[in-house]
């Protein structure tokens, strides 16, 4: 099989992107290995000529979201699914922080997983999909194959509940305990 010069453009581009979506889709090493090398494969298999540059990422995201449903259907199991962006929260930076400083951001990216996981599977897609992969509302309805009204409902109840389920990182309520804390509550 030979593939044009463009698809090493497409892979140098989007590889990055490809396998942290199939990693939070799957939330194993391995098998989001093997959706990453299933994705590529298919995006050689049928790289389309011509294609316009707006519609390449959403049509990237697709095959890795379709590929995963097809997973998922034949093993018959509902996976969770999780947001990294919490991991520079839990890293901090070492030369400014202290011990408790590492460990209090470490316990706020452990909640935000916490929070993340416990969302309704449609609200934790289109969240993972706005927010790790940057898609825009309407790259986010042609990949669920949802109406766009409804993506912004998703997100909406979506930000909603992570609100609600990390109030306590809110400003009044940390002045209450005592504690500063830079973190910021998701708005829509």
């Amino acid at each position: 099989m030979t593939v044009p010069p463009e698809f090493d453009d497409l892979y140098s581009e989007y590889k990055t992107m490809v396998f942290s979506f199939s990693y939070h889709l799957t939330r194993n090493r391995g098998e989001a290995e093997d959706l990453y090398q299933e994705t590529w494969l298919r995006i050689a298999n049928k790289f389309p000529g011509g294609i316009k540059k707006q519609t390449i990422k959403a049509w990237i995201f697709t095959i890795v979201s379709n590929l995963h449903k097809d997973s998922m259907r034949k093993k018959q199991v509902r996976r969770l699914f999780f947001l990294q962006e919490s991991k520079s929260l839990s890293q901090g930076d070492s030369e400014t922080t202290g011990p408790a400083d590492k460990a209090e951001r470490a316990q706020i990216g452990k909640d935000i997983n916490r929070a993340i996981a416990i969302l309704p599977e449609r609200q934790k897609r289109v969240f993972i999909l706005k927010e790790m992969a940057g898609l825009k509302q309407a790259e986010i309805s042609k990949i669920l194959a949802i109406p766009k009204g409804t993506v912004k409902s998703l997100m909406h109840r979506a930000v909603k509940s992570l609100q609600k389920e990390l109030s306590g990182y809110r400003p009044e309520s940390i002045k209450e305990r005592g504690k500063k804390c830079d973190v910021k509550i998701l708005s829509v």
